[in-house]
């Protein structure tokens, strides 16, 4: 394997983001995801410390989740299960601008009426204003540093209870690491290819720092680094800062 130079942002086109790209490979490479999710991502101790820990304060009232670039959906299909599980009321309108993903996501959210599924680019903003919670999982290291800021801006602004964004972390070990865990398993698909350019699009911590302080936010922010080479970066209204204390407070565990 080659050395890449991991030095700065790659500006790299993934397979999966090819209008062209095989179709059979894409629907493969989302049928992967649920399991790639599962275990790189550290969504679903971050969800239940953030969006189902807030929610349990009042479970009387429902509750609206915005999932930015969504994908094939496998995590808010997820988080509607444990919702239903702990008698909570959650909506999550799926943000998915590619419309061959967007078919997929509602085909396999068949069973689940509280996820709708609109075909847009995350920054239609007058889509999920208004939401209580704003999630996106692998949406930054898509964009470029402007557009990132000016999302992270646009979220802020529109106040949710709470906001999560969690991303790659561009390091060499999260690279050779992620080619020497994955590329036995995961065949016939994107997920190796477009893994490795992901994590060359993605950022390091300091970086994620500079993208927040510009984005200016005027609501609490908190900023960590996961194992494995993920960040979170969790905001909210101030009445919701506790959660995100928490979140602090736990980042070992």
């Amino acid at each position: 394997m080659k050395i890449v130079d991991l030095s700065s942002r790659a500006d790299i086109v993934e397979e999966m983001d090819r209008l062209d790209s095989s179709e059979e490979q894409l629907f493969r490479t989302l049928d992967q995801f649920q399991v790639v999710n599962r275990i790189f991502s550290r969504y679903r101790s971050a969800l239940t410390r953030s969006v189902l820990r807030d929610m349990a304060k009042d479970p009387s009232r429902s509750y609206r989740l915005a999932d930015l670039g969504a994908g094939g959906c496998d995590i808010a299909r997820w988080l509607i299960r444990c919702s239903r599980k702990l008698g909570l009321r959650l909506e999550i309108i799926a943000i998915e601008h590619d419309p061959r993903v967007a078919r997929y996501a509602r085909a396999a959210n068949a069973g689940y009426p509280e996820i709708q599924v609109v075909e847009t680019d995350a920054s239609n903003s007058g889509l999920w204003e208004g939401a209580d919670y704003i999630f996106a999982n692998h949406l930054m290291h898509h964009l470029t540093n402007e557009a990132c800021i000016e999302l992270i801006r646009q979220i802020d602004r529109s106040g949710p209870r709470l906001y999560v964004l969690n991303d790659l972390i561009r390091s060499t070990w999260a690279y050779y690491g992620f080619w020497l865990a994955a590329s036995p398993f995961f065949r016939n698909s994107f997920i190796v290819q477009d893994g490795l350019a992901s994590i060359r699009r993605g950022f390091t911590l300091p970086e994620v720092g500079a993208l927040v302080r510009a984005a200016m936010p005027i609501h609490p922010v908190v900023i960590l680094g996961r194992l494995p080479s993920r960040f979170f970066i969790w905001g909210g209204l101030s009445e919701t800062f506790e959660t995100l204390a928490y979140l602090s407070d736990s980042h070992n565990k």
